[in-house]
């Protein structure tokens, strides 16, 4: 009898992450850095390129995986998190657009 497959917790806490940067982007305009807005201000500008290049590397090894399997059950869940993946990516990358757009002007 197979067993269900299920997410690896590596991969939900990537998952977890991006969406914590997802929804709480940079904040400007803060002089005082006090413990959380130094996490805020300065760990989540230089993290977010990190995650997205995870997000993506992550949904190319599941597609190579994925390729390489006959199991349908795992497929589809392969399959899942891959277009998961892209989803966060795009909203990742789109709740930054903002901030990349003052950094450069």
């Amino acid at each position: 009898m197979s067993s269900k497959p299920s997410i690896p917790f590596l991969r939900l806490l990537l998952l977890l992450f991006a969406a914590v940067l997802i929804v709480f982007p940079w904040l400007p305009g803060t002089d005082d850095f006090r413990s959380n807005e130094v996490s805020l201000n300065l760990m989540a500008p230089i993290t977010m390129p990190v995650l997205t290049m995870l997000l993506l590397l992550d949904a190319v090894m599941l597609a190579v995986y994925r390729s390489s399997s006959d199991d349908e059950q795992q497929n589809k869940l392969w399959g899942f998190l891959i277009r998961l993946n892209l989803i966060f990516t795009v909203l990742l990358i789109a709740s930054w657009v903002p901030f990349f757009v003052r950094l450069n002007s």
